[in-house]
């Protein structure tokens, strides 16, 4: 539910918070005090259109922000888990702002929002009937989903979403497996191809990188065997000089021992020495040139180079290719048969989901007469007797679908084959016509109210707007609108705007709005009545500017005649 609202800078709004309650809630005063802007702000948080000329004059910039607290399960809670928004708690924040220059920007629980996440959220938040445009029952895609709240089909309908992502599933499935003959032996002849190929080059990882390091030593042979020689002559002479320097410095060293250590270090450079002599002759010894080996080396270079063009970068890239198109070539051997259980498995499914759907189909059109029945009547007590309410299902030929109805093919939707929307004639003799065509602000809010009445069942806390309920309606209707408002507002939440006292007298808190102008400016405020408050305000609305003795001792037994 709808816990408070805070709008600063908006309109006639200089800075308002106003708190909410469960059950149900009016806001009253008198013509222009800023009952609707207060709604406009909340449809702004709901996803609205914002414009510049909201802003407060001589303000930069207008901010609203709403506290909602829902159940963990809650549609919305859920919506903005798959987005990626945490809601701590259940608790809903968001925050819109509105700047002179047009801009606009949103946070939902202080992340940064789109107005699309932000229209999809408020859609499940709140639902507005009235003068605005963030209306349920204008959204013929709706109609679906209240008629099975209605005919209490949540389960069937999952079970119909479930098969029919199934079907599609499995449907991929066979098309991902659909080849013809020419093509499959194209497949395994090239894979063969290449599996041979790699096959035959008996690849070793790293061996590039060897023949790589083989190919520049075979050609550049003559210059490293020169300077290796050049070397040799160098080192080979120093190995009897270090001896002979060695001797000495040893004989000095045992008459001046500061000569011992240069002694030793010299004898160590000597066996340095010796070692480097001895990976020389090593070297010496296996060092040769043969043109066939390059021949060899190059040939093999060319021949990795080629497979490296063909199926892979590295030696672990070719030899994953050549996995592959086993794999591939198995798969395709083994199609056919996969194929054929996938298909009877297609089969089966669609049987059982033709089946399905259609006792689904039938459900709702009992389900529909009955609920044309119970909105008629409801809508009769609220004032409009002469109304029809019709509920309309249709099915959408589609050559290819598979689920023949009245020897037609008939389109299968995630919500099962029927197109739902609700038919109006507001006036006796009127044919019936599409809901969202005719009906007026007024007829509209009572509509949905008379919807509300016959699906409501208690359980989860939703919210509802009301801003025109009480257009063209007084007395009797007007009673019954109040208690109409009231029984909704026994499982939901229910906003209500009202100029009506029979209306205001229903409700669980009465909020008045008021204008005041300070400093030459004008402002709106508001304020939680108290009992005595309210009798002198359902006095206004009963008498006009006049309050007297006899408006409040009726505004007191309407109040008093109220369950509470």
């Amino acid at each position: 539910m709808l816990d408070s609202l805070n709008i600063r800078n908006f309109a006639l709004i200089e800075d308002l918070t106003i708190d909410f309650g469960r059950g149900f809630n009016v806001l009253s005063g008198e013509t222009g005090a800023g009952k609707s802007i207060i709604i406009g702000a909340l449809s702004l948080i709901l996803g609205g259109k914002a414009a510049p000329e909201m802003v407060r004059s001589g303000m930069d910039m207008a901010s609203i922000e709403a506290l909602f607290s829902l159940s963990p399960d809650a549609a919305a809670v859920r919506f903005l888990a798959e987005n990626g928004i945490d809601t701590p708690s259940g608790e809903i924040v968001i925050r819109r702002t509105v700047s002179t220059d047009g801009k606009s920007r949103c946070f939902i629980n202080g992340v940064l929002s789109n107005l699309n996440i932000l229209g999809e959220c408020g859609a499940l938040l709140v639902d507005v009937h009235g003068q605005h445009e963030n209306q349920s029952l204008l959204k013929v895609v709706l109609h679906l989903a209240l008629l099975d709240e209605f005919a209490s089909l949540r389960q069937e309908c999952e079970a119909a979403r479930l098969m029919v992502r199934e079907l599609a599933r499995l449907a991929e499935q066979i098309q991902a497996l659909a080849m013809d003959e020419r093509e499959k032996a194209r497949r395994i002849e090239l894979n063969g191809h290449a599996i041979n190929e790699i096959d035959a080059a008996a690849l070793i990882e790293g061996e590039d990188a060897d023949l790589e390091e083989e190919n520049r030593v075979l050609n550049n042979y003559e210059k490293i065997h020169a300077a290796a020689e050049s070397a040799w002559d160098i080192l080979a002479p120093l190995q009897d000089q270090i001896k002979g320097a060695r001797r000495s410095l040893e004989s000095a060293g045992e008459m001046d021992s500061r000569l011992a250590g240069v002694a030793q270090r010299v004898s160590d450079v000597g066996y340095s020495l010796e070692d480097v002599m001895d990976e020389f002759r090593t070297w010496k010894a296996q060092a040769s040139f043969s043109p066939e080996r390059l021949d060899a080396v190059n040939a093999r270079i060319s021949l990795i180079q080629s497979l490296k063009r063909k199926y892979g970068e590295t030696i672990p890239a070719i030899l994953a290719w050549r996995v592959r198109a086993a794999e591939e070539n198995e798969s395709i051997q083994s199609s056919d048969a996969r194929r054929a259980e996938l298909e009877e498995e297609l089969a089966q499914l669609r049987a059982r989901a033709r089946d399905h759907v259609l006792a689904l189909s039938r459900k709702r059109q009992m389900a529909a007469r009955d609920l044309e029945k119970r909105v008629m009547e409801e809508l009769a007590f609220l004032g409009m007797p002469n109304t029809i309410f019709k509920t309309d299902i249709q099915y959408v030929r589609d050559p290819d679908g598979f689920i023949e109805v009245r020897s037609e093919r008939v389109k299968l939707y995630e919500t099962g084959l029927d197109y739902v929307e609700f038919l109006l004639s507001p006036n006796l003799g009127e044919e019936v016509r599409p809901l969202r065509k005719i009906a007026s602000g007024g007829e509209m809010s009572r509509i949905m109210l008379a919807l509300k009445s016959v699906l409501t069942k208690g359980g989860a806390c939703e919210t509802f707007v009301f801003d025109e309920v009480d257009a063209g309606i007084g007395g009797v209707t007007a009673t019954a609108v109040g208690k109409k408002l009231r029984q909704v507002a026994a499982a939901n939440q229910v906003l209500c705007i009202t100029h009506l006292p029979q209306i205001a007298a229903m409700a669980d808190q009465h909020i008045l709005v008021s204008k005041q102008v300070s400093e030459e400016r004008t402002k709106t405020l508001v304020r939680r009545l108290s009992f005595e408050e309210r009798q002198s305000e359902l006095a206004r609305m009963l008498g006009g500017e006049v309050v007297s003795a006899t408006t409040l001792q009726q505004a007191r037994e309407m109040l008093e005649h109220v369950p509470r």
